[in-house]
């Protein structure tokens, strides 16, 4: 594999900064803010450009799909716009995780979705191009998970698994969870394209078939994958590169294209049949679901809610909904006034976990410690 002497060399500097004691305190401190206890400080994960100056650089995206040396390599070296590989000199609360990162096609897959992919743009679903295609695409075994996509993830754990097994330090550190499963509505989607929103009118049956055939088949699929996880599955989970409360992270960016009054009657149980199924868990939305919280929050096994794109939302108002349920809110995101003024600590104590854009990982590390001194003072 051409990228094997980079990431021995990449896995021989990590085993010398992986810090045991430092990881478990992370863990806890995301743990205690999850089920809204007292904690020393809400966590905090900063993202920030990878610095050109850096020792290790990832690959192109492109090159990681057929190589599973390269998605370990890229996965510690560059994942959700931070870099586990400077987790050490940030001195944020980033817990090491690996996924096998395929982006968001892996349910759409076992489906017969056309998987396209092109320069270093992540892979994505042609929709099937007739109706009569989606239908038969829904006639399939629930329990049958043997497909490519799938079969390079199975295998991409256990290159995981192969590459860490020198490494004691890291193999007691670094996380192995989920890849994107998406959840019932955006898999939908990605299926039968926008015409999934005018079915919702014209063909609502066809939908409640479509989102029931791809609930079992996530479920059935996480249930599967899950042999091949390092993760205690003890109410919490790792996903988008943070701590979750449950064990699915389910994905409803397309669900708040729709109303709320649209997704109860005709989405939410579906969601709530995955979350169930698998021991609870958490619902993301990217851009603006203000309107949806107080659907997302009436799921009875929903247990957080992660913001892809806080700052579009009011999150005040959110958490004073969530704090109802002792429902945690995930990713809230904050500027550096607020972290180290101790501001955000003020209007979210606890339950809510933060993420800061800085602008260099110099400037993280900076407010990494303001906002760690300003905490700890008051």
């Amino acid at each position: 594999m051409p990228v094997m002497d980079d990431l021995r060399r990449l896995l021989d500097y990590l085993e010398g900064t992986v810090d045991a004691a430092a990881q478990e305190r992370i863990a806890q401190r995301h743990r205690a803010a999850l089920e809204w206890r007292a904690v020393d400080r809400p966590p905090l994960i900063c993202t920030f450009p990878h610095p050109p100056e850096a020792p290790f650089q990832p690959v192109p995206h492109r090159r990681i799909f057929d190589d599973p040396a390269a998605m370990l390599y890229n996965e510690l070296v560059r994942a959700f716009d931070t870099s586990l590989c400077l987790a050490d000199q940030v001195g944020h609360d980033l817990p090491w995780t690996v996924r096998p990162n395929f982006g968001t096609v892996v349910v759409a897959s076992l489906f017969g979705g056309r998987i396209e992919q092109r320069g270093d743009d992540p892979p994505w679903v042609r929709p099937f191009e007739t109706v009569e295609q989606f239908r038969r695409a829904l006639d399939r075994d629930p329990s049958d998970v043997s497909e490519a996509t799938v079969d390079r993830a199975r295998r991409g754990y256990q290159f995981y698994a192969e590459a860490l097994g020198p490494y004691p330090g890291l193999c007691a550190a670094i996380r192995f969870v989920l890849p994107d499963l998406q959840g019932p509505f955006d898999t939908a989607e990605q299926l039968r394209g926008s015409e999934i929103f005018t079915d919702l009118y014209t063909q609502p049956d066809l939908v409640a078939l479509a989102l029931e055939r791809i609930a079992a088949v996530q479920v059935r699929l996480a249930q599967h994958l899950q042999a091949f996880l390092r993760e205690p599955l003890d109410g919490f989970t790792h996903q988008h590169g943070t701590l979750i409360r449950g064990h699915i992270l389910l994905r409803d960016d397309t669900v708040i294209m729709v109303s709320p009054e649209m997704y109860r009657d005709h989405i939410a149980r579906w969601d709530d049949f995955v979350l169930d199924r698998l021991g609870g868990g958490g619902i993301h939305a990217c851009g603006r679901f203000d309107g949806h919280v107080e659907a997302f929050l009436a799921l009875p096994n929903v247990q957080c809610l992660d913001l892809g794109q806080s700052w579009l939302n009011d999150v005040d108002a959110m958490y004073e909904k969530a704090c109802q349920r002792s429902i945690p809110l995930v990713r809230v995101r904050t500027d550096e006034q607020q972290l180290v003024s101790g501001e955000i600590v003020h209007r979210f104590p606890t339950g809510a976990t933060f993420i800061h854009d800085a602008p260099t990982w110099k400037d993280a590390r900076r407010v990494c410690m303001a906002y760690r001194d300003r905490v700890e003072v008051s």
